[in-house]
């Protein structure tokens, strides 16, 4: 793998971590119990195209994997300084 196919990808997860963390902040935060109680779920305060489960979900994915991308870029150098001490 590349390292810049590996930024790109780094790049790519910032982005969705981003929309991510935008669709959750669209979800309206309400005090009103009995309304909640009414309705037994909180279907009219989240936009019905933002799965709310997702991008939580999402949230805690995101970092993981970019994370591990790190860590391939990190491994990446730590080989190729290898290869060129041995031909030095």
């Amino acid at each position: 793998m590349r390292v810049d196919s590996t930024l790109n990808s780094m790049s790519h997860l910032e982005n969705q971590l981003n929309e991510s963390a935008t669709n959750i902040s669209k979800v309206t935060v309400t005090d009103d119990v009995e309304k909640l109680q009414e309705n037994n779920s909180l279907s009219n305060y989240v936009d019905p195209k933002i799965d709310l489960t997702k991008e939580m979900i999402e949230q805690v994915m995101i970092p993981i994997a970019y994370s591990a991308n790190a860590e391939v870029i990190s491994t990446q150098s730590s080989i190729t300084k290898t290869l060129l001490d041995i031909k030095a």
